[in-house]
């Protein structure tokens, strides 16, 4: 019996734990895949983390900043990792 209790709990430990992780595609947080929201930004689906991500690529698209909100993004992430 003890095995298979041991057995169980190594199985389900090892789901949780092997979970996917993706990053916000907004804040750059990391996340578990599965509980992602998806926004539509640019007719594309991306992972983000939270209701104000959404908000946030939602009104960035409404107000036409997309080409200024892509560029400030792709600065951010090059000037990161030096």
């Amino acid at each position: 019996m003890q095995l298979a209790l041991s057995q169980f709990y190594g199985i389900y430990l090892s789901r949780f734990f092997k979970r996917e992780k993706c990053l916000c595609f907004h804040c750059g947080d990391s996340m578990r895949k599965e509980g992602a929201l998806k926004a539509t930004f640019q007719q594309v689906q991306q992972p983000v983390c939270c209701y104000g991500c959404l908000a946030v690529l939602n009104a960035i698209q409404q107000n036409g900043l997309i080409d200024d909100y892509l560029q400030a993004k792709q600065l951010n992430e090059s000037t990161s990792f030096e």
